[in-house]
């Protein structure tokens, strides 16, 4: 079975979570005997020398795929350019899999990425099953604030008309099935229901002893949706026992707290000084307005650590009581209740979280949600 995965970009040549997991799939999905086909691009000359040799790739990974570089549109301001660019890219994408003759059985598109297959599609041009991965719909979850709001807006039509129109869609579960089927109408039998993954790699044999005061880790960008802004005015006012608490990705130095057990790594991209980090800690907070499947949350329960987590997108797939706190929805006194709880509890309960966190995750190993991905897409091409 031949498959093209088309992506506006592969990780670490263009970052974030979409880009993060279509390296995974192009890394893991040959192994279960797939042709694949991956279109990409990056943006900086470095990132585009880096992404036309794969670096970083395993040798074996480079010799079983095949890849194509598409040059990405110019990059604008205006309101309104992420699905102009997005639609001008999926045309370029149509082009090059058109000229290059290739043949597949299905298409698998991250994002807008298949926006021109789908129109060219209806138009009678012949094609493979197309199935989309939206992820995390956040333009159908909760807005943060007026702006993010308007955001989500802007985005929703067409996200809607790509997710009905596909031939498949690929859904996390929980809340993000229910946008997909109810909020979009979208058929039961054209769901492929797939989880997020963690490279094995990333599995530790057991979880850090609990003893002391609480170390809380916060892991990500600096993005309204995340919360940081509530996470911070919980911390500014916390009155609660003595914690510590880290904050790990690109956070302004200028929206930073001036508190001596507040602190900022910055930005960790070293996988093993990221685990090192997370080993150090006992709690994941996660305090997001929206979310798919947080790669962050597969992460942190892979280094044994608890969750504290809001209850959106696909969260409680993964975060329970037995393994942390799913706060219902995100508010200041939700959030300090939530890590108050925390930091006064006894050691052997905090313990006995963290080791169900690490038993967890050990079901969403890239291994297995790779194979889960190929039977689906067997199954859909079959039909």
């Amino acid at each position: 079975m031949r498959i093209a995965l088309i992506t506006d970009g592969l990780h670490p040549y263009v970052m974030g979570g979409m880009q993060r997991h279509s390296t995974m799939l192009a890394q893991h999905l040959p192994a279960h005997g797939v042709e694949l086909v991956v279109f990409h691009t990056a943006h900086s000359e470095s990132a585009i020398a880096a992404a036309r040799a794969l670096d970083g790739f395993p040798e074996i990974v480079k010799s079983r795929i095949q890849h194509v570089l598409v040059d990405y549109p110019e990059r604008g301001r205006l309101p309104g350019h992420y699905i102009r660019e997005s639609g001008s890219y999926s045309e370029r994408l149509l082009e090059r899999y058109h000229a290059l003759g290739i043949e597949c059985d299905f298409i698998y598109a991250q994002g807008l990425t298949g926006r021109a297959f789908i129109e060219a599609k209806k138009r009678g041009v012949c094609l493979p099953p197309i199935g989309v991965n939206c992820h995390g719909y956040e333009m159908f979850q909760r807005a943060a604030n007026m702006r993010n709001k308007l955001e989500h807006l802007l985005l929703r039509r067409t996200f809607a008309q790509l997710t009905q129109q596909a031939d498949y869609v690929f859904s996390f579960a929980g809340k993000i099935r229910e946008i997909v089927e109810v909020q979009l109408g979208v058929s039961h039998v054209r769901v492929i229901q797939v989880p997020n993954a963690i490279d094995e790699a990333w599995l530790r044999s057991s979880p850090s002893s609990s003893s002391g005061k609480r170390r809380f880790i916060f892991l990500g960008r600096y993005e309204r949706r995340k919360g940081i802004e509530e996470l911070h005015a919980v911390l500014n006012d916390w009155t609660g026992p003595e914690i510590e608490f880290v904050f790990i990705g690109p956070i302004p130095k200028e929206k930073q707290l001036d508190l001596p057990w507040v602190q900022y790594r910055g930005s960790v991209s070293d996988p093993a000084a990221l685990k090192a980090e997370l080993d150090r800690g006992d709690v994941l907070v996660c305090p997001s307005y929206s979310e798919g499947m947080p790669t962050v949350i597969l992460e942190a329960m892979a280094r044994g650590l608890a969750i504290v987590a809001t209850d959106v997108g696909a969260v409680a797939s993964l975060v329970d009581t037995t393994n942390g706190i799913l706060v219902e929805r995100l508010s200041l006194n939700a959030l300090k209740s939530s890590i108050l709880r925390v930091s006064s509890m006894l050691d052997e309960e905090l313990s006995t979280k963290k080791s169900v966190s690490l038993k967890r995750v050990s079901n969403y190993t890239w291994g297995r949600v790779s194979l889960d991905v190929v039977e689906n897409i067997r199954s859909a091409v079959s039909s």
